[in-house]
């Protein structure tokens, strides 16, 4: 019975996945407890935990779509010179 070879590719995939989670859900818990405590210590209205709630969301999805571009575009450099490589050698042992 064969083993199936782990794939370090995906993995770095789903490992992509998972800090996007993360960086959100991050986002959105600093962005409430910031707003808790606003509240609960300095005696300030709701209106303060939803406006910080809210930033905290704004602010988690743009830096995890951030995130998401930024690894986008190091996977289709690493792409890019993968075909680059092949297509060089080639020309080069014509010429």
């Amino acid at each position: 019975m064969k083993k199936n070879p782990l794939n370090f590719k995906e993995l770095g995939m789903l490992n992509i996945v998972f800090q996007f989670g993360i960086v959100v859900v991050s986002n959105v818990f600093v962005g409430g407890l910031i707003g808790y405590l606003l509240m609960k210590y300095a005696g300030m209205g709701k209106f303060w935990l939803i406006l910080f709630l809210m930033l905290g969301i704004f602010s988690g999805l743009y830096q995890g779509i951030r995130y998401l571009l930024k690894e986008a575009e190091k996977y289709e450099k690493t792409d890019k010179n993968g075909d680059k490589g092949n297509h060089s050698s080639g020309n080069s042992s014509t010429s």
